[in-house]
């Protein structure tokens, strides 16, 4: 996983279509080659999402939301662009690129970062997500996995943001079990309401809840 400085060095040393791949796989988790195939068809940008058609699996096949840094890198490339894939190969802007191995070598050369590969950039997509606290599903969901043990293969959230997860997971528990105790208090003050309800119009309705003498006083009060 990259650090963000090791992020900003890349990307300062890579070329303009190395970081333009790059961040939108920072962006979104998108594998390179997924990045290399978008299609002009396939950007959504007044709903803010991108629809990657291509994968061995319905999984695969998704509609991924855009930041704001990967929507203005594709509406860039969109005004751009020649054909109908936002990176055309370089000999025939009908086809999409192939891959950007030689401007990866010398951008790792320049940035004096540590070496990676650029598959490496959803691994990183993926740990801060997880990170942050998005749930496994939804970040299954994101990467185009259909299993969630695929996903622990990319999400690795470090002891911090693990101790974090079980103290919020305590605060939430202790919120419910006051809100059920809150919840069966009121229960039981309504059901004794209802009880005395009950009772007192037991007493006022039956006479015999009542002496000879009260009944004879009712009864002078009504004549």
């Amino acid at each position: 996983m990259l650090s963000f400085e090791e992020q900003r060095k890349y990307l300062a040393s890579a070329s303009d279509t190395l970081k333009d791949v790059a961040s939108i796989m920072l962006e979104t988790g998108m594998r390179p080659e997924e990045v290399y195939r978008i299609r002009k068809e396939n950007v959504e940008v007044e709903q803010g999402y991108l629809f990657n058609p291509f994968g061995k699996t319905k999984a695969a096949k998704r509609k991924i939301p855009l930041t704001a840094t990967a929507l203005a890198v594709l509406k860039r490339r969109l005004k751009d662009a020649k054909g109908e894939y936002l990176f055309p190969h370089r000999r025939d802007r009908d086809k999409p690129m192939l891959k950007v191995n030689n401007a990866h070598t010398t951008a790792l050369k320049n940035s004096k970062v540590k070496a990676f590969r650029l598959y490496d950039l959803r691994h990183t997509w993926a740990t801060r997500a997880a990170e942050a606290g998005m749930d496994m599903p939804t970040l299954a969901a994101l990467l185009g996995h259909s299993k969630l043990n695929m996903v622990m293969r990319y999400a690795h959230p470090q002891e911090q943001p693990q101790a974090d997860a079980v103290k919020k997971l305590e605060v939430f528990n202790a919120a419910k079990e006051i809100a059920e105790v809150e919840r069966e208090k009121s229960r039981q003050n309504a059901a004794v309401l209802e009880t005395e309800g009950t009772i007192s119009g037991t007493l006022v309705e039956n006479p015999a809840n009542f002496s000879g003498q009260e009944i004879e006083g009712k009864t002078h009060r009504i004549n």
